[in-house]
């Protein structure tokens, strides 16, 4: 099935180190035609790359979070929907979504390269300047504002949190046995 995904699925340059060409990405293809069926990518693909790392493709994976994680930075938060053609978002709140904290946790988990500590900083920064509210933290109404929303997810606590705490809490039982050997209810 990932052989599928990848054949199908993947634009952009072959090798994702490469310089020139589009960022490899994964788009949303017509089933019966493998044609292109949209010019979006969406914050649920970004876990992606914690797929990818479970997988062994760890070089794909950096290069694929690195794209969310841009993302991530032009907006500081990551909007439901981002149009890779006209390189705007075209759905733009942010509901508080773990998908993109899973991965930069299993990347981490994978290389132990600092720089997804600084992802998680960054992170953890960026929702408490833009999603903190006065009893919690709140959905981000539109991305280029930041205006809320009086909502709050139940993932936010149950998968967002539990990722960040993940990622930084080195000495955690996971941490130190190995995450590897369980399955999240998010990935089952």
């Amino acid at each position: 099935a990932y052989r599928s995904v990848t054949q199908y699925l993947r634009r952009g340059r072959v090798n994702c180190m490469d310089e020139e060409g589009i960022h490899p990405m994964f788009v949303n293809v017509n089933m019966q035609t493998g044609q292109l069926a949209t010019t979006w990518i969406d914050a649920l693909q970004a876990s992606f790359p914690a797929v990818q790392v479970l997988r062994g493709d760890i070089d794909e994976a950096i290069c694929l979070h690195a794209l969310y994680y841009s993302i991530w930075r032009k907006f500081g938060v990551l909007p439901e929907r981002f149009n890779w053609q006209i390189k705007m978002p075209d759905v733009l709140f942010y509901p508080l979504r773990p998908e993109f904290i899973e991965s930069t946790y299993f990347l981490y988990q994978a290389t132990k390269n600092p720089f997804y500590l600084h992802v998680g900083r960054d992170i953890l920064d960026n929702l408490n300047t833009y999603t903190r509210a006065e009893c919690g933290f709140a959905t981000v109404h539109d991305v280029r504002d930041k205006t809320l929303e009086d909502r709050m997810e139940s993932f936010f606590l149950s998968e967002t949190c539990k990722y960040l705490f993940l990622l930084f809490d080195e000495d955690n039982y996971l941490n130190q046995h190995g995450a590897n050997h369980y399955i999240f209810t998010t990935e089952a």
